[in-house]
């Protein structure tokens, strides 16, 4: 667990690799997706279903290109699979694996997406030792998803399936060699991992492969030097928000998203505030004051962990508002906005940086949160709705609400939604601490 003073450091000090003023980016930044994609359908199992990495990803995307037609529409259903197969005594016995295949083109011919991004893998192996005939199976389960996209005049992008991981669960897994798994087996990310890499090897004959399973292991793998207990999944499958995070960052990364970084800062000596969004500055002996008008980027999620962002050079894969104070004399100082308390620093830590988006208290962080939140609830409530007009075999899924009813919701949500995303005006002011 991280300490208040961790996190206050990672706040003040993860800014010093930034130290040139940048020009703001605009609205009218060109898209990474053709004017043509218009709805982004992202289907996949209990993992996609969850939504926080759907919820950063849109999230990066409305901040970014505020004014953008594309809608993203989360349909991904739990325990489903692309092979088809499913392990006997599934859920108890309940129900048996749900098939993409029996829904698919149902799905395609109601949403009628423009882009499909489909992540599968994690049940397909039904979580025993690896088999060719599961491979198989796999394989003829994405050919097939693929051609009928395809048919259906859509794009697709495939992710490769998250990391399984054994470590939380050890106990509730089972060696290789044996003739019958009702847990799963241990090394089973090894699965994954071939599935994974026959996925990345089909970019050769053109497909749009982005890999998520790599960088999660990459990442388990080098917390784990200086923290064993580290985990992303405590179930060993469901990945926690900050695995989520890094589901997200491969789509970024596929979509050559540059980092959404400002930084303004004021010259005390000079009297001059450097950046144009910086106005009505006011500077006496040991105070300042003046107006921040900047708009908001992707939200921080404090669910993540600060040790994990800083080690994937959060910085330069998300965005931040960075404020830079020079010229003060040494010591202590307090950065209020109106009459709150925004954070104490020395001068040495505000003239190096300090990301004002990821501090509580402020207009701008509050908002990022509504937004987040926001984005969130409109996802779940147009899945719940989607997924019940279309159809499934899966037992024990949220109804949602008539799909007439919740598209009428979901358009006051993405009202809601437009109104966060315009530029937050904020009154700062800076004295030296007493003590």
């Amino acid at each position: 667990m991280i300490s208040p003073m961790d996190r206050r450091h990672f706040l003040l000090t993860s800014g010093l690799a930034l130290l040139a003023t940048q020009l703001p980016l605009t609205a009218a930044e060109k898209t990474p997706l053709p004017a043509s994609i218009k709805r982004v359908l992202l289907l996949g199992d209990s993992i996609t279903y969850a939504g926080s990495y759907v919820d950063y990803l849109e999230a990066a995307w409305r901040t970014r290109f505020p004014d953008s037609p594309v809608e993203f529409l989360d349909l991904g259903l739990p325990s489903e699979t692309v092979s088809g197969l499913s392990e006997p005594g599934h859920a108890g016995g309940k129900f048996p694996r749900p098939d993409l295949h029996e829904r698919l083109d149902r799905v395609l011919a109601q949403t009628k997406p423009d882009l499909v991004i489909a992540c599968y893998g994690m049940n397909d192996g039904i979580y025993h030792p690896f088999s060719e005939d599961r491979m198989a199976a796999h394989q003829r389960g994405i050919f097939k998803l693929r051609e009928k996209v395809q048919a259906a005049g859509a794009k697709i992008i495939h992710l490769t399936p998250p990391v399984f991981d054994p470590q939380p669960i050890k106990e509730k897994t089972l060696p290789a060699g044996l003739s019958v798994y009702e847990k799963p087996y241990v090394g089973y990310d090894e699965v994954l991992g071939r599935f994974a890499e026959w996925l990345l090897q089909q970019r050769s004959k053109g497909w749009e492969v982005y890999d998520i399973h790599g960088p999660m292991s990459q990442h388990l793998a080098k917390r784990r030097q200086t923290k064993p207990e580290f985990i992303m999944a405590r179930d060993g499958v469901h990945a926690d928000a900050t695995g989520h995070w890094l589901m997200a960052q491969a789509l970024l990364r596929g979509w050559k998203l540059k980092p959404d970084i400002e930084t303004h800062g004021i010259d005390v000596i000079k009297g001059k505030a450097l950046g144009a969004t910086l106005a009505d500055l006011q500077a006496g002996k040991g105070n300042l004051a003046f107006l921040w008008t900047v708009r908001p980027t992707q939200p921080y999620d404090v669910k993540w962990d600060v040790e994990s962002l800083a080690l994937e050079e959060f910085d330069q894969r998300i965005g931040a508002r960075w404020l830079k104070i020079k010229g003060l004399t040494s010591g202590r100082y307090i950065l209020k906005e109106g009459d709150q308390t925004v954070i104490t620093a020395t001068a040495e830590e505000l003239a190096a940086g300090i990301a004002v988006n990821r501090l509580a208290n402020t207009s701008l962080q509050r908002n990022e949160v509504q937004l987040l939140k926001l984005i969130s609830q409109r996802r779940k409530l147009l899945s719940d709705a989607w997924l019940n007009a279309t159809g499934h075999k899966r037992p024990g899924m949220a109804k949602g609400l008539p799909l007439a009813e919740a598209e009428a919701k979901a358009i006051e949500l993405k009202q809601q939604i437009q109104v966060l995303l315009e530029p937050v005006t904020m009154k700062f002011s800076l004295s030296k601490a007493s003590n």
